[in-house]
């Protein structure tokens, strides 16, 4: 297993419960309207990040029985900010971006990095389809996520391999990860990120943004049949699966059984968090999902089953950072991480393991005094790390163990 059940208390499971409305209050404090989206609040990341990112998008999952204006509304705001060549902005903040308003003056939006895990057309759907959005709203997500396709297809294989390259750090969302700092390599593309920075390391074949392509191709297949375009949909099908047959050959390391990221020099060998990409985009069969979760997922103290899962770098690989800083997904397990796990494990048949990872974080929480919802925790100590307050992942989680443990 992933972890082993921790129990609670009658005092901690009494305290849990006690701050359940806290925690509801604090998630919908963190619905805003901002002045680039008037159209109504969106769901942000929280005090540490003012305003919502689009790696954020699956947060709005969980709040769509709550606030379904709220969850749409936070993925309109970035398909009707879209630009011209099909470009998806990775962030939409409360003011203008200091350090360009200059040169954009009325300028809200980031196109520097891609900075997508689960894809906008996936999520959108998915919103839509729980909360009966009309039909105009479906071909708006498919003209979307179409566009960023081949947006995709243009700017980001320029090796014509049918996946897509990594040009900086922030592309991926992997803060100070070895994975995509080593060689160099620029924390983002200046302006705009087509623009693929001058670096020896680059462009990088990256298995998470081509298993993001591939859960957009699926999604966008879904949505040509709902909308009657069944001859589209066959196209997308066969996109999708020619992605998938890509990665697998260009990315795979059978000897690891594991999936690298890979340059010019050959696969970049980090065994971090960015396999449960695959994962969450359903790129791998269940019997290629088993072999790499029993050999690095259920080994205790190996991989990724620390004693606080899921680490964003598997604890025995030579790269883990053991001073355990603060924003670093050089080590520490973080909230998007987990929160993500919820759509993938039962899935892919790890219900009770998910139990436990739930179990875990909650139990961590109610430890803590320090604790005020941090992104993050040490995988060994579950101490939480960093100073921030209501990141929206962790308050998601906490309200989803509580459900999940049936409290």
């Amino acid at each position: 297993m992933l972890c082993e059940m921790v129990h609670f208390s009658k005092e901690e499971k009494s305290r849990a419960l006690t701050l359940v409305k806290k925690v509801e209050d604090a998630l919908l404090n963190n619905c805003k309207t901002l002045s680039c989206h008037p159209n109504g609040p969106v769901l942000i990341v929280g005090d540490m990040y003012p305003g919502i990112w689009l790696e954020h998008n699956q947060d709005n999952l969980f709040i769509t029985q709550i606030a379904p204006d709220v969850a749409w509304n936070s993925q309109e705001i970035f398909i009707n900010n879209q630009n011209s060549e099909g470009l998806i902005p990775y962030v939409a903040k409360f003011d203008q971006i200091e350090k360009f308003k200059d040169v954009f003056p009325n300028n809200y939006f980031g196109y520097w990095q891609l900075q997508s895990v689960y894809p906008l057309t996936r999520c959108a759907l998915e919103i839509a389809l729980k909360i009966n959005r009309p039909k105009e709203d479906l071909l708006k997500i498919y003209n979307c996520g179409a566009a960023y396709d081949n947006w995709l297809s243009k700017y980001r294989n320029t090796q014509n391999t049918n996946l897509v390259e990594m040009f900086c750090e922030f592309d991926t969302g992997h803060d100070n990860s070895p994975k995509v700092t080593d060689g160099n390599i620029p924390q983002s593309c200046y302006l705009d990120a087509k623009n693929m920075p001058d670096c020896p390391a680059l462009p990088i074949l990256s298995v998470d943004l081509s298993a993001m392509l591939y859960g957009n191709r699926t999604a966008l297949c879904q949505l040509a049949k709902l909308l009657g375009k069944n001859e589209e949909a066959i196209l997308w099908e066969n996109k999708a699966k020619e992605t998938r047959e890509k990665i697998k050959e260009l990315l795979y390391c059978k000897e690891d059984d594991f999936y690298y990221d890979r340059n010019k020099d050959g696969l970049r060998k980090y065994r971090t968090e960015h396999i449960t990409r695959l994962f969450l985009n359903e790129v791998l069969t269940q019997d290629e999902f088993d072999t790499i979760y029993e050999r690095y997922f259920t080994i205790p103290g190996k991989g990724f089953a620390a004693n606080y899962p899921i680490p964003s770098i598997a604890i025995d690989d030579p790269h883990f950072d053991k001073t355990c800083p603060k924003n670093s997904w050089a080590c520490n397990s973080q909230g998007l991480t987990t929160l993500r796990a919820i759509l993938w494990m039962d899935k892919y048949k790890r219900s009770e393991d998910l139990t436990c990872l739930l179990a875990k974080w909650l139990k961590a929480i109610l430890t803590y005094k320090e604790s005020t919802f941090q992104q993050e925790i040490n995988p060994f100590t579950g101490a939480p790390v960093g100073a921030g307050v209501n990141y929206t992942p962790t308050l998601l989680i906490y309200l989803m163990a509580i459900k999940r443990l049936g409290w």
